[in-house]
């Protein structure tokens, strides 16, 4: 290719780039003769061909200057190693080397080959000298037409084994490496010694270290002939026993070798009286270096020991604490052991066999198994602080645990134990979460736990306060608040139990919708008892009842509330509301409505009081019902009552005294009671109406006293009880109230 360059001033100059390298270069080589063909691709544009071979010592030497896209040489040296590159010349110019090709030659024949027999084991040992450039060696044997044998080996000596007795062979040595081999060595000649005696038979004895031996007698032999049995062993040392019969013990033999046995007429083991080679081995020794892999996953062990010479095959063999046992055959060096039971130790060990002997048992080998999948998984959410306690069964070999929250955005909080239980923080309220704990020994985890799902779902409500509006039409509004729940977008349920007049045959169950406001209001009839129970739910779930709150409504109107006159005083009574702890007589026909009485009873007496209107409330700390009138019965017949009659004991205990009040003056009264049997002294309880905190206690001894200076246009309700010491004291007596006047307090 011709590049033109042009300058300002227009001059025109011709620059000619270097050759190409040439491409898909390949090199063949004839073993036999060590000729070298190089073939490549043809490159445009190119003068010549430079090809040159450089030796593995570093000289180099050209091949070839040639035109053409080949080359060819037979200098080549056995033995050697090349490398062969190609160059294009242009002109000055020659090309990169971007390829090459490694040859390597054939070995040298091998030579300096010698060899001798071994009459026992009827082989021969052959031996040379090293052969540059082999990698390996192979020994031929070839005796006439029908008998061959031969080794392979990378060293300089081989036994050609299992020879024929009487039989002359010659013996060659052929050199290889990775893409040729040499020429056969030079031949030697080694002739076998002839066995005229009749076979031998052999049993090796096992676990006793020792081999029978057992020949048949020559035919027109004398019959005290000394016969000498050999054995060699597989490491080239002997054992020897003799006998006039015909069987011995040859003793000492070993585990894990193999023998080879001749028996002979004389103590020349290449003697034509010998009998042909008698091939058997021991029994195997103990495998040794056992080791066991446990595949945490799959529930399996993978044993491998050091395989034992002459062995077969192997038995593995492993027991469990709880009795399970597995087993496996082989004829390799490992075996997998599956279906392991979790959570195990077992004891592993290895026999080896061979044809009707077997080894010692191996050492044992112990594997603890991956600790089983834990069970019985439970979980306790707090939702105030945002945690989940875990807990499960434990394992018996687990070393730790580790839990694991998952939440359906794959997000995964951990937390870590080596006791059957932990606390997993920092969950996130109103997310699902699916819980689940792994066990670990220290090498091996178990599966996971089946999951538990649970929610990161709110707090109940706190602090629950009730706020009771005024009766109307006996309907009570309940006003229920709480403080607000901070979890996401929570909501709040409403809901109230409770019975009716106190009867636990009448009863209801109230609830209000799902609301985010932290406050609802629902209207309960007079008289109920209620418990208030709240509940909070957002995306995740729904939280448990808040603590319950128990109340009751304001009671409902008292019935039957009626009076009479006497002369002097009105004696007025009512029938009791449930859940009432005070009932209150007003005045009604004032406005506002005036107090005359206010007690826990169901009567009230009032002297001295003018009105047109009576009506009576109930109340309690829930509020006060709607007022009830009063309504006037028409007595017969009335007795006064006489104070100097004796009230009768219940039970033993101080009765009620009977009050009278006489109002002598505008704010001055006189009272007087019935005595009390067994009363050391009495309690008179003075209560100023519409002024709670006005009241006085007064200990009188006696049945009567006069009380002055009381405010005037004000009502006094009055009640007296007995007592026979500082801490025993009888019920107060039914109450009697006055209004006093507007003249001046005496």
């Amino acid at each position: 290719m011709t590049y033109i360059l042009r300058w300002t001033s227009f001059q025109a100059y011709s620059v000619f780039p270097g050759p190409c390298p040439p491409h898909n270069l390949n090199a063949q080589l004839s073993c036999l003769s060590n000729d070298l063909t190089v073939t490549w691709d043809a490159v445009r544009h190119v003068d010549h061909f430079l090809v040159s071979l450089t030796a593995a010592s570093g000289a180099t030497g050209e091949l070839c200057n040639t035109t053409s896209n080949a080359c060819s040489t037979s200098s080549l040296t056995c033995g050697h190693t090349y490398t062969v590159q190609v160059t294009s010349v242009r002109g000055d110019c020659q090309s990169e080397h971007n390829q090459s090709r490694s040859i390597h030659s054939a070995p040298c024949q091998p030579r300096g080959v010698s060899g001798h027999l071994d009459c026992v084991t009827n082989s021969a040992w052959i031996s040379w000298d090293t052969a540059p450039g082999a990698e390996s060696y192979t020994v031929s044997a070839v005796g006439g037409d029908a008998y061959t044998a031969n080794c392979t080996t990378s060293n300089t000596s081989c036994e050609v084994e299992d020879l024929a007795c009487g039989v002359s062979y010659n013996f060659t040595v052929t050199a290889r490496n990775s893409q040729c081999e040499s020429l056969p060595s030079a031949s030697i000649s080694l002739r076998t010694a002839p066995c005229s005696l009749s076979g031998i038979t052999a049993f090796a004895q096992c676990h006793n270290s020792s081999i029978l031996v057992e020949w048949g007698l020559t035919e027109g032999g004398a019959e005290n002939t000394l016969h000498i049995a050999t054995a060699e062993a597989s490491d080239h040392t002997y054992l020897i026993c003799n006998s006039t019969g015909g069987s011995c013990f040859l003793q000492g033999a070993r585990c894990g070798l193999r023998y080879t046995i001749i028996v002979a007429a004389s103590s020349d083991r290449c003697s034509s009286l010998r009998s042909p080679p008698y091939r058997l081995s021991m029994e195997p020794c103990a495998p040794g270096d056992v080791s066991v892999d446990v595949s945490c996953e799959h529930h399996s062990a993978l044993v491998s020991w050091t395989p034992s010479p002459v062995a077969d095959t192997y038995h593995v063999f492993a027991v469990a604490a709880d009795g399970h046992e597995r087993a496996c055959n082989t004829t390799s060096s490992n075996c997998t052991m599956s279906e392991l039971h979790c959570d195990q130790q077992y004891t592993v060990f290895v026999v080896a066999s061979h044809e009707n002997c077997t080894s010692k048992a191996s050492r044992d080998a112990t594997v603890i198994t991956a600790p089983c999948q834990p069970s019985g998984l439970s979980e306790t959410f707090h939702c105030d602080n945002q945690s989940a306690a875990l807990t499960w069964v434990p394992s018996d070999n687990a070393e730790d645990y580790h839990g694991c929250a998952q939440a359906e955005n794959g997000d995964r909080l951990y937390c870590h134990s080596t006791e059957p239980g932990c606390t997993i923080n920092g969950l996130v309220c109103g997310k699902v979460y699916n819980f689940t704990v792994q066990a670990s020994n220290g090498t091996c985890n178990s599966s996971f736990s089946d999951a538990v799902q649970i929610a990161g779902a709110p707090c109940p409500p706190q602090s629950v306060e009730v706020q009771e509006m005024p009766m109307q039409m006996e309907t009570q509004v309940m006003h229920f608040s709480w403080t607000e729940v901070t979890c996401g977008e929570p909501e709040y349920l409403l809901t109230l139990t409770g019975s009716l007049l106190g009867d636990s045959h009448a009863l209801f169950e109230i609830s209000s919708y799902w609301t985010n406001v932290t406050y609802f209001e629902i209207p309960l009839p007079c008289s109920s008892s209620y418990v208030a129970t709240l509940r909070s739910r957002n995306a995740a779930g729904m939280s448990d009842k808040s603590a319950p709150l128990n109340g009751t409504t304001a009671p409902c109107p008292p019935s039957g509330a009626k009076y009479s006159r006497s002369s002097s005083s009105v004696s007025v009574s009512w029938n009791s509301s449930v859940f009432a702890t005070t009932y209150t007589l007003y005045n009604g026909s004032v406005s506002p409505q005036r107090q005359l009485c206010s007690t826990a009873g169901l009567s009230c007496s009032l002297s001295n009081v003018s009105f047109s209107s009576l009506v009576v409330t109930a109340s309690n700390a829930a509020g006060e019902s709607q007022p009830t009138d009063v309504m006037e019965v028409t007595s017969t017949s009335r007795r006064r009552r006489d104070l100097r009659e004796k009230r009768i004991r219940v039970n033993g205990d101080l009765s009620a005294p009977l009050l009278d009040v006489t109002q002598a003056l505008p704010t001055t009264v006189f009272l007087q009671w019935s005595p009390v049997e067994d009363a050391s002294f009495y309690s008179l309880l003075v209560r100023k109406q519409g002024s709670p905190d006005d009241s006085q206690e007064l200990t009188v001894y006696g049945e009567s006293i006069i009380l002055s200076a009381l405010s005037p246009d004000s009502a006094y309700c009055f009640s007296v009880s007995a007592a026979a010491a500082a801490d025993v004291s009888g019920p107060e007596s039914e109450p009697a109230c006055v209004q006093t006047g507007q003249g001046t307090t005496q």
